[in-house]
């Protein structure tokens, strides 16, 4: 297996057509459709099969193409090691990063991060631990920073606590609702939640069926911030956010906490990365500069040791 046959492969399953595969890695469509042939060729199956739809991945190509994303991310990686540790300045990194880090802490580690690497392309994504730990388990991503159970985490991932986030219930300031206090009060609210494993939404219906309630339905599962807010500012809504949502201008100028009596607990937000990964220089410099925006924030609890 050559380097240039993972990486067609790899194309074809991203981009369902021959045509569009070769135009994505830039390489002619004979050459492309060669490469295929000749890892066929060593493996002795068939790994794409061509149809009016497009190219589709065999079984064969599926299971092959799962560990080459992993084989092509360490291969990169190895690449970068070697630029970064003679001097150059050059590499790529993929992160994906829950709102809460997005809003309060990305524009101050990118900053700190650009001054001393600027030409290291960088591709932040959101950080909903159904969608990005199985871009972090092969290896589309070199690290999440997320909301996180460490208990329930996979042994395959390492995690670092980074800090803690206090949680409140949110809403438009004209919804009737913003006057509530108790959950009792809301159990028939609209509710706009993130109810996958991990989530902030999840431990909320924990927090209700601990009171003795039923855990609230979302009219609308959201794993998008900007859809939940855009939700929460135009409809009596309610999500459950982290504290520090409020602290930003144009979020607190629109909405409000709604102030009740019962506690929810906070969450612990730390930095995951594969157990057996190893960093290039820049990631290490990124989480880096994400800690020390969350030490240099005046009221953000450090956990990072």
């Amino acid at each position: 297996m050559k380097h240039h046959q993972l990486r067609a492969l790899a194309a074809i399953a991203e981009h369902g057509s021959l045509r569009a595969a070769a135009r994505a890695i830039h390489l002619s469509q004979p050459a492309l459709t060669k490469a295929i042939r000749e890892l066929e060729l060593d493996l002795g199956v068939p790994l794409v099969t061509r149809n009016a739809r497009g190219a589709q991945l065999t079984r064969f190509g599926q299971a092959v193409h799962a560990r080459a994303r992993l084989i092509l991310a360490e291969m990169q990686h190895a690449r970068d090691d070697v630029i970064q540790l003679s001097g150059g300045k050059e590499g790529a990194l993929a992160c994906a990063l829950t709102p809460l880090m997005s809003l309060g802490f990305l524009p101050a580690a990118l900053d700190a991060f650009r001054q001393r690497m600027p030409t290291i392309r960088l591709d932040v994504r959101e950080g909903f631990l159904d969608t990005a730990l199985p871009r972090l388990r092969d290896g589309s991503l070199d690290f999440v920073i997320a909301i996180v159970d460490a208990t329930r985490l996979s042994p395959e991932f390492a995690f670092r606590p980074l800090l803690e986030s206090e949680l409140i219930l949110m809403t438009r300031a004209s919804n009737p609702l913003r006057h509530c206090t108790s959950l009792a009060q809301l159990q028939d609210a609209q509710w706009v939640l993130n109810t996958s494993p991990e989530s902030i939404g999840r431990l909320l219906q924990d927090v209700f069926v601990a009171h003795g309630y039923p855990a609230p339905q979302p009219i609308v599962e959201c794993t998008s911030f900007s859809a939940a807010f855009s939700l929460s500012v135009h409809t009596d809504t309610v999500s459950c956010v982290p504290q520090s949502f409020l602290e930003v201008d144009w979020i607190r100028e629109r909405m409000v906490a709604i102030d009740i009596e019962e506690t929810i607990p906070a969450v612990s937000v730390g930095v995951l990365t594969r157990r057996d990964a190893l960093n290039t220089l820049a990631c290490d410099y990124l989480i880096h500069c994400f800690v020390e925006a969350v030490r240099r924030h005046d009221r953000a609890t450090l956990l990072w040791r």
